[in-house]
C-alpha cells in the first residue's frame, strides 16, 4: 500500500502539537472531531474504497500509531494492517463504535468511517485524531478521497484533478517556514504570558444541572445552523462597512453571547476574563505537505466583561490581535510555550492532567470547503461534482476539552454558510446546547441588520 520511500520516513517523531494533542486526549474528553457528507447519486463502495486506501497512502498519518520510546518520545509508526474500514449500512442506522468516541493511538489508528446510503442518497461520517490532522488537513484528505472516487466514476472531459505531491514533506511538518524567534517581538510576547497566567478565564455556566438518569448523549453529536446565500452576503457587507474581517465580526458576537449566557446565571459576570481559543493556520506557501497533518497553533483572545461598551474600539482590538496573531506569526508563541513544557520530566502530562480552562470556548473557521480541498472538481451551482456523486453538504466542529465547554466551527459551502457547535454533554444537554448556538446565531442577525439599516 505505501510507497518505499513514504515508508522509510516512519517512524517519525511527534511535533510539538501532535504532542500537545496527544498528551491532552482522556476517555472523557477524546482529542477527535468528526466531518459529515451528504452526497447525492448512487455511491459505488468498492470505488469508494478503493479511494479511501488511495488517499491514505498519500496521507500515512492517518495510517499510523504512536508508540513510546526511550530515546525519541513517542513517534508515529506505519501500521498497514490496522488501516481503517468503511462501516457501511441504511441511512437511518446510528453510527458508533464499541471504544466509545476515544481514539486510543497505542491500537487504533487515527481515523474511522461510517457509510449510510440509500434512496439515491449516501452520508459519510469521518471521524480523525486531532494528533494526525487539523481541520485543514482533514478536508485536504477528504478532498483526495472524492477526488479519486471521481476520477474512477467520472465520463471523460468531467473527472476531478489532484495537485502533484509527496507525502515525503512530513519531515518538516510543524516547523513553519516563517516561524520568526523568541527575539521578535520579545516584550508583546512577555505581555501575553502574563495575560495568560493573570487572567484566569470563566469557564461557560450551564444553563441548568444535567437529568441525573439523561439519556446518553447521540454519538458524535454535533448542532447546526445554516445561512442562506442572502444572509452570507450581508455579513461581508457588515465587514466590509466597518473596514474588518469576517472572522473579526464573528468573534466580536461571540464574546456578546458569552458575557449575555454568562449574565444569566452569575453576578460577577461583568468583573470576569472570557477568553476564545482561536486556531491559527501558520502554513505559508514554503510550508508544502500536501499530506494531512496539523499546521495550526492557537490565539487566545481575552477580554474581560465590562470592556465591551465601546463597541467600535471593541471591535478593532479583536481586528488587531487577529492580525498579529497571523501576519506577525504571534500565534506560534502557543506552541513555544507548549514545547518549553515538553521538555520538563513529566511537564506535559501534570500541565494538562490539571484540567485548567485553557479557553472559554474555541472558534474555528475553515472558511470555503472548497479551497481545503486541495483538488480542482467540475461544479454545479457551487457544489461539487465527483464523478457520479455530487456533494450536496459538508460540516463538522471541533472537539471540546475540560472547562471548555464549547466549540463552534464556520464553514462556506454552496454558497452558504454555517456555524456547527459541540458541547460537553456531561454540562449542556442538547436543548441547552441548541439554545446557545440560538443565541449567538440570533446575535450574528443583529449585526447583519445593523449593517443593512445603516
Amino acid at each position: 500500500m505505501f510507497d518505499p520511500a513514504v515508508a522509510a520516513l516512519f517512524p517519525l517523531p511527534l511535533t510539538t502539537f501532535e504532542k500537545y494533542m496527544f498528551w491532552d486526549d482522556r476517555p472523557e474528553y477524546p482529542m477527535v472531531f468528526a466531518v459529515r457528507m451528504k452526497l447525492r447519486g448512487e455511491l459505488h463502495r468498492a470505488d469508494f474504497e478503493s479511494s479511501l486506501n488511495e488517499a491514505l497512502a498519500a496521507h500515512p498519518l492517518l495510517c499510523a500509531l504512536v508508540k513510546r520510546t526511550a530515546r525519541n518520545g513517542p513517534v508515529w509508526t506505519l501500521s498497514e494492517e490496522r488501516r481503517p474500514t468503511v462501516d457501511w449500512n441504511v441511512p437511518g442506522v446510528p453510527i458508533g463504535s464499541p471504544r466509545g468516541e476515544g481514539i486510543d493511538l497505542n491500537s487504533e489508528v487515527g481515523l474511522r468511517v461510517w457509510g449510510r446510503q440509500g434512496g439515491g442518497v449516501a452520508e459519510v461520517t469521518l471521524q480523525f485524531h486531532h494528533a494526525c490532522c487539523d481541520g485543514i488537513g482533514a478536508l485536504r484528505f477528504i478532498g483526495h478521497v472524492l477526488a479519486a472516487y471521481g476520477m474512477r466514476t467520472a465520463s471523460a472531459g468531467r473527472r476531478p484533478t489532484l495537485p502533484p505531491g509527496s507525502p515525503e514533506g512530513l519531515v518538516r511538518r510543524g516547523s513553519f517556514a516563517a516561524g520568526g524567534s523568541w527575539g521578535r517581538g520579545f516584550w508583546a510576547n512577555v505581555r501575553d504570558a502574563v495575560r495568560w497566567v493573570g487572567r484566569r478565564s470563566v469557564i461557560l455556566c450551564p444553563r441548568a444541572a444535567a437529568p441525573a438518569a439523561a439519556a446518553p448523549p447521540p454519538f458524535l453529536e454535533m448542532h447546526r445552523h445554516i445561512f442562506d446565500e442572502s444572509e452570507k452576503k450581508k455579513i461581508q457587507q457588515a465587514g466590509t462597512r466597518q473596514g474588518v474581517k469576517v472572522n473579526d465580526l464573528l468573534l466580536r458576537d461571540l464574546f456578546l453571547t458569552l458575557r449575555q449566557w454568562n449574565a444569566e446565571r452569575e453576578s460577577r459576570s461583568a468583573k470576569r476574563w472570557y477568553r476564545i481559543a482561536v486556531p491559527v493556520y501558520l502554513k505559508t506557501g514554503k510550508d508544502v505537505c500536501p499530506s494531512a497533518d496539523n499546521g495550526v497553533s492557537y490565539n487566545f483572545l481575552t477580554r474581560q466583561g465590562n470592556q465591551y461598551a465601546d463597541s467600535h474600539e471593541f471591535l478593532k482590538s479583536i481586528c488587531r490581535e487577529t492580525d498579529m496573531a497571523t501576519c506577525r506569526r504571534r500565534a506560534l508563541m502557543f506552541l513555544r510555550g507548549v514545547q518549553f513544557i515538553g521538555r520538563l520530566p513529566g511537564g506535559m502530562p501534570l500541565y494538562l492532567g490539571a484540567n485548567r480552562c485553557f479557553a472559554t470556548v474555541v472558534l474555528s473557521n475553515v472558511g470555503d470547503i472548497r479551497r481545503q480541498f486541495g483538488a480542482q472538481f467540475p461544479h454545479e451551482s457551487g457544489k461539487i461534482i465527483a464523478g457520479n456523486l455530487i456533494l450536496e453538504d459538508i460540516f463538522g466542529a471541533p472537539p471540546v476539552r475540560a472547562n471548555t465547554r464549547a466549540a463552534f466551527l464556520i464553514g462556506s459551502y454552496a454558497k452558504r454558510f454555517w456555524v456547527c457547535l459541540r458541547c460537553d454533554p456531561r454540562v449542556f444537554p442538547a436543548d441547552d446546547a441548541r439554545r446557545l448556538l440560538s443565541e449567538y446565531v440570533a446575535c450574528i442577525k443583529k449585526t447583519m441588520a445593523e449593517a443593512t439599516d445603516s
